[in-house]
């Protein structure tokens, strides 16, 4: 198990792509580090870790031109024959409909079980089945949502103009909060005892916002993280070799404005768009 940055110089070849909480759709998402990370990247099999659609949270939905491309990018893949899970989270519970019409090849589960190359297993699942019953319930996430958007929209006000290498202090917040709703020990604990019981070697999700690979006792616990604050990804070799994979940002300036008008998705042919 290891961790490293990309090299967005050249294609990265892998044999199996894990990418969680995308939340397309909403406003903490980074969609042109997701569109230039997937554009980076070849597979034979890509798992979508649960959020990745993000468009049921009662707020504005924030949509552009570059989340267009990111769906265009994600049927790449399956056009160029890489199979393509899609597995729900807690954000897009009701993502059904909308994945089966704008990711047609996509198959759409809850939990899978994942062999490496070398053999062993690996439940892949979102991790939203580790909370706690009442942090489950659909009305907890619209909440969580639109007091993570209000707390970074305060931020952004607050902090404009600064430095930006200073953590924002509503940040702070939002992890401190992730911390309180025992996204920890227990977490980790619970899916690894569910990974068990499934009869795999480990155990991959996301959910948490914390990207590790890290082993308990004779099993894998390996977080994909998200794409609001870590950028980062799993990935395995033709080895079996499960990696932590941290994207470097481009410099701020590059991503196209969110829309202003009302969301009207435009995902096109399942083509791939741009360059």
């Amino acid at each position: 198990m290891s961790d490293r940055y990309s090299n967005r110089k050249q294609i990265e070849h892998h044999r199996t792509l894990f990418v969680s909480d995308l939340h397309l759709g909403a406003r903490c998402s980074e969609a042109q580090d997701i569109l230039d990370f997937l554009k980076s990247c070849r597979a034979e099999t890509v798992y979508l870790v649960g959020d990745i659609f993000d468009l049921w949270h009662v707020g504005k939905v924030h949509w552009s031109s570059v989340h267009n491309e990111i769906v265009a990018e994600l049927n790449r893949f399956s056009n160029d024959g890489a199979r393509l899970i899609y597995l729900v989270g807690n954000h897009d519970r009701l993502a059904e409909d909308t994945v089966r019409k704008y990711l047609p090849e996509a198959e759409f589960c809850e939990t899978v079980l994942h062999e490496a190359a070398d053999n062993k297993t690996y439940l892949v699942l979102h991790g939203d089945q580790a909370d706690r019953r009442f942090l489950r319930w659909h009305v907890m996430t619209l909440l969580g949502s639109r007091l993570d958007a209000f707390l970074r929209g305060l931020d952004n006000r607050i902090t404009r103009g600064r430095d930006n290498s200073q953590k924002k202090v509503f940040k702070r917040l939002i992890d401190l909060f992730n911390g309180m709703m025992a996204m920890g020990e227990r977490f980790e604990t619970l899916l690894i005892a569910t990974a068990k019981e499934a009869g795999a070697n480990g155990v991959i999700c996301g959910h948490s916002h914390r990207p590790v690979v890290r082993r308990h006792g004779d099993m894998t616990y390996a977080n994909c993280g998200d794409w609001v604050d870590s950028l980062t990804a799993l990935t395995e070799d033709q080895n079996g070799r499960i990696e932590l994979y941290r994207w470097r940002s481009e410099p701020a300036g590059s991503q196209d404005a969110p829309s202003s008008e009302p969301f009207r998705p435009a995902f096109g042919n399942g083509q791939r768009q741009g360059a």
